[in-house]
């Protein structure tokens, strides 16, 4: 691409600010001005154009925001039905009063509170050794 001469007039201190950054960038100062041109430039070209821009980026945004609701819904859905499996399984397998259901519920709420629902099974079956819930036999 041809370059053309042109003088500008600028002021002592932005022209001083501007030598400062080439000699620490290792750029010339046409270099510098040419970049800044073409960043203002195109800074002005999108927000010109901002009203059709802003509302693509806001529907590109919703698209991708209601794909990964949809893949966390189908994850929980299919969490779900294997914790139902557990459920059923361990309910034909133990006998549980309403009231150990009851304690056994606020024991798990507490811990999930208390972990933020990162729960360990094996922290849980450690700690029920060491209070007796569990016996060692």
């Amino acid at each position: 691409m041809e370059k053309i001469r042109t003088g500008i007039y600028v002021s002592s201190d932005v022209l001083a600010e501007c030598d400062d950054y080439c000699s620490n960038h290792d750029i010339s100062r046409s270099e510098l001005i040419e970049q800044a041109l073409r960043l203002f430039l195109a800074t002005r070209a999108v927000a010109n154009k901002s009203d059709v821009l802003v509302p693509e980026l806001a529907e590109c945004i919703a698209h991708a925001s209601d794909e990964g609701i949809t893949k966390i819904s189908k994850g929980l859905f299919r969490y779900a039905v294997e914790v139902e499996m557990l459920i059923a399984i361990l309910a034909d397998t133990f006998e549980v009063s309403k009231n150990e259901l009851k304690d056994i519920r606020r024991e798990a709420v507490n811990n999930a509170r208390r972990t933020r629902g990162k729960i360990n099974l094996d922290d849980l079956i450690t700690r029920s050794y060491a209070e007796g819930i569990i016996d060692d036999d």
